[in-house]
């Protein structure tokens, strides 16, 4: 079974001409499209019409899932397009391939089934590098952690994907799934020239081959691997290869996998949360990703928790923390790193400044308001959370504390 697979064309029909005719130029034998997202264009939203029809006219089902461009959709619907999350799981040679764009509810496919697993975003901390304005979470990482458990559920064979541009038309082997990024079809070289990544997926049973293609690309050899492979004019150097030092994967220790969490308060009168959390390994890169796949787990629970007390509960960026509790002054640019160190009180304030002390022990302090909706929202809680690890330092606590703040213990227990 032979899948074409792109994303990310950002409503650029002239592109996914480009596309075509490159497609048929080549004479590619396949079976199905897999668009990745990222389709449409949110200001001009009858392109993705005139792009689905583009593609539909090769003759083959073209099976896609919704991005963040892909807002304000026409109702039309177009013969032979499916929107992978509204037909549930696709059938087709013996594989069965299932799409999410926003909704994370696992399909009910039966253990036997080979599957294809097609989202938008990437899994968390696998080829997932984004902007950080981009990212759903305001951070480096543009993966979600909803699609690695549903990697885990799934196990799929093939997992396709795109969003993240830096790490496009990359595929990785990690255990027994491929991992293949396919962003993204509307790049463009500084000449104009449309040079956009796309690729061929053949399967076999268990077994995967990939091929890569770039418009007006043509074969030549990996200046690092050495191995034949399409290239945009004037690039020397495989995908692969140019981003070889950030596909780095640390295998975890199993143990690891199933941490007992508890968050109390400082001196242990209240348990906001007590969960086990199961982190599958299998898709998380590395030690520094594990740390922060469970800071956002446990975020996300204490949350819901948190929200039985009040109508919302909000987590505050840092730099959120410095404008909310810093007095203002006039005259002065003072960056995080220098109030981790240096925070003076009579200047940016104390609450401020006691937040800083704990920062500097610990990276992983969070500042979360409990707030109450009604015509005017209202703080009703200010808490303060912490790892249990700097909790023995009781002047700092203690300091929080009296300045109205929730002093939250989080500790964890790796359950062996």
């Amino acid at each position: 079974m032979k899948v074409l697979c792109f994303s990310d064309v950002h409503g650029k029909a002239d592109i996914i001409e480009t596309f075509v005719k490159d497609v048929k130029k080549r004479n590619l034998d396949f079976d199905v499209i897999i668009a990745a997202g990222d389709i449409n264009n949110p200001q001009r939203p009858r392109v993705f019409i005139d792009i689905m029809e583009s593609l539909t006219s090769l003759g083959k089902p073209v099976l896609y899932v919704k991005g963040n461009w892909d807002v304000n959709l026409p109702e039309r619907v177009v013969p032979g397009a499916v929107n992978l999350e509204e037909s549930g799981p696709f059938r087709i040679k013996g594989y069965t391939i299932v799409g999410h764009g926003r909704m994370m509810r696992r399909f009910p496919v039966k253990d036997d089934e080979k599957i294809i697993l097609v989202t938008h975003y990437p899994p968390f901390s696998i080829m997932d590098k984004g902007k950080k304005l981009e990212a759903p979470q305001q951070t480096l990482h543009s993966g979600l952690i909803e699609i690695n458990y549903l990697i885990a559920e799934y196990r799929p064979i093939v997992h396709i994907f795109g969003h993240s541009h830096t790490y496009g038309g990359i595929d990785w082997k990690l255990g027994n799934i491929l991992y293949v990024n396919v962003a993204r079809l509307d790049r463009v070289a500084k000449n104009g020239d449309h040079i956009g990544n796309y690729c061929l997926i053949t399967l076999n049973g268990n077994s995967v081959k990939i091929e890569w293609f770039f418009l007006n690309g043509t074969l030549r050899v990996c200046s690092n691997c050495g191995k034949k492979v399409y290239l945009p004019p004037g690039w020397t150097l495989c995908r692969k290869c140019a981003n070889r030092r950030d596909l780095r994967f640390e295998r975890l220790p199993h143990e690891f996998a199933n941490v007992k969490v508890k968050v109390s308060s400082w001196g242990g009168r209240n348990l906001y949360l007590n969960a086990n959390v199961h982190v599958p390994l299998d898709t998380i890169a590395n030690k520094e990703a594990y740390n922060d796949f469970l800071e956002r787990v446990v975020l996300s629970r204490l949350i819901k928790e948190l929200e039985r007390v009040h109508d919302k509960v909000v987590v505050l960026s840092k730099d959120k923390v410095i404008e909310y509790y810093g007095n203002r002054y006039d005259g002065y640019v003072v960056p995080f790193s220098e109030l981790l160190f240096s925070c003076d009180s009579r200047v940016m304030g104390p609450r401020l400044c006691a937040l800083m002390r704990l920062y500097s022990k610990d990276k992983r302090v969070h500042v979360l308001w409990g707030v109450r909706r009604s015509k005017k929202a209202v703080i009703e809680a200010e808490y303060v959370l912490f790892e249990e690890n700097i909790a023995s330092v009781k002047e700092d606590i203690e300091s929080i504390r009296e300045l109205g703040f929730i002093p939250l213990v989080l500790q964890k227990k790796i359950e062996a």
